[in-house]
């Protein structure tokens, strides 16, 4: 079971992509997959970056981190920054 993710400054990104229009078929998978998706801007190289979901407490991100990263994205990475 995922953990319902909440706003915070822990986000646990599923990916970065270079084409606007890749991110919004990304949050839609993922949201059909039961998760919090959301865009949360572009980073320093202009990628577009798109999270599984954010947390208020790393415990709960880190705890949903290793979880994601065991069934879904093994490439999934935790992101910490006040939005």
């Amino acid at each position: 079971e995922v953990v319902q993710a909440k706003p915070g400054k822990y986000h646990i990104v599923g990916g970065a992509f270079r084409i606007k229009a890749n991110v919004d078929k990304k949050i839609k998978q993922l949201q059909e997959k039961g998760f919090d998706a959301k865009y949360i801007g572009a980073n320093a190289y202009g990628l577009h970056q798109v999270v599984y979901g954010s947390y208020v407490k790393k415990a709960d991100a880190l705890k949903a981190l290793r979880q994601i990263k065991s069934d879904e994205n093994s490439s999934a990475w935790l992101f910490v920054k006040e939005l």
